[in-house]
């Protein structure tokens, strides 16, 4: 073969290949502007990099704890399908990414409740994003000024802007389902009224909620301090929430009040419970010294099982119908 066919053959296998790539690069780039026009550019972030986890076994109860640093978001998978999601985290970026890559990643396209414990900034940074990638249903928000900080006001924003069902959230909540099929209790213990607190009250009237599925009760403290735990176990003990078949001395699980504050946890307030998992969710290395030696060995001297989003990753808690619960750390 001659010099100049030689030449004439490599440059058409040239021009071939360069076809090619051009109809690659073409089909790509359609590809991505039909990606762009049904997937907001927003919410890219959040559909990449998500963390692997298995479906939902029908009538199972999930509780998934998600690790967004120094602060808290809590998913509950409940047994007849519906979602509840407490507080957001941060806002944070990196906190944002947890939360909603978590949430894609179970599937969702509904949050049924949405409950914000209180204003913090590190329960409700999140969530303006979350009502941009969810549709929520309805909301239990704290009464409070809508303005108390930057993070609630753009909630409050977005949650005015998707025109959602919302309420302020009291111990009138009660969400708890009697399908016979998968029944279960979930409801508000605190706080008492929707009176308007001030920034200064927050923690003090930070929501807390029950929740028993199949004889397996979890209990969601908020940031609520010591003097609600007593106020707790005094109404406990005189069964002022026996009409809503809620037991506390029963309660098995326990998302741990404050971070791990020494403000909360007491000794006094585990004794009386009967907790064998608990979980902390604070952020690494944080500034607040998160969860506190106090709580630590609270929980210790109560043989309780302690997890936390610091050293453990995201927390996912099964339970059964049959009345069994298994964890599973999800990882970093």
């Amino acid at each position: 073969m001659g010099y100049k066919a030689e030449k004439d053959r490599i440059e058409g296998q040239l021009k071939i290949l360069k076809r090619i790539m051009l109809g690659v690069a073409t089909g790509a780039l359609v590809g991505l502007c039909v990606f762009s026009a049904c997937v907001p550019a927003n919410t890219w972030k959040y559909r990449v990099g998500k963390p692997k986890i298995a479906s939902r076994v029908e009538k199972e109860l999930r509780i998934h704890f998600i690790d967004v640093g120094q602060g808290d978001a809590t998913i509950v998978e409940l047994p007849d399908g519906r979602v509840l999601l407490i507080d957001g985290g941060d806002g944070s970026a990196d906190a944002n990414k947890a939360l909603l890559r978590y949430m894609y990643a179970l599937k969702l396209k509904t949050v049924d409740y949405l409950v914000v414990t209180h204003a913090d900034s590190d329960h409700c940074g999140g969530l303006d994003e979350v009502m941009k990638n969810f549709d929520v249903k309805r909301a239990y928000i704290p009464a409070t000024e809508t303005t108390v900080n930057i993070e609630y006001a753009e909630f409050y924003s977005a949650l005015m802007k998707e025109d959602c069902d919302w309420t302020y959230v009291s111990r009138k909540i009660d969400l708890s389902s009697k399908n016979d099929a998968a029944p279960y209790v979930l409801t508000a213990l605190y706080p008492y009224s929707d009176e308007e607190i001030t920034e200064e009250e927050s923690n003090d009237a930070s929501a807390v909620l029950w929740l028993d599925y199949c004889g397996v009760s979890a209990l969601f403290m908020g940031d609520a301090p010591t003097a609600v735990e007593e106020t707790l176990l005094r109404e406990d003990k005189v069964e002022a929430f026996a009409d809503r078949s809620v037991h506390l001395k029963e309660t098995e699980i326990l998302k741990v009040a404050h971070h791990g504050s020494a403000d909360s946890t007491s000794k006094e307030f585990l004794d009386y419970l009967n907790i064998e998992t608990a979980v902390i969710s604070c952020g690494e290395n944080n500034v607040y010294g998160h969860p506190t030696q106090t709580v630590c060995k609270n929980l210790q001297d109560a043989e309780v099982e302690t997890y936390r989003t610091d050293l453990d990753g995201s927390v996912m808690i099964t339970v059964t119908e049959d009345g069994k619960y298994t964890i599973e750390n999800m990882g970093k």
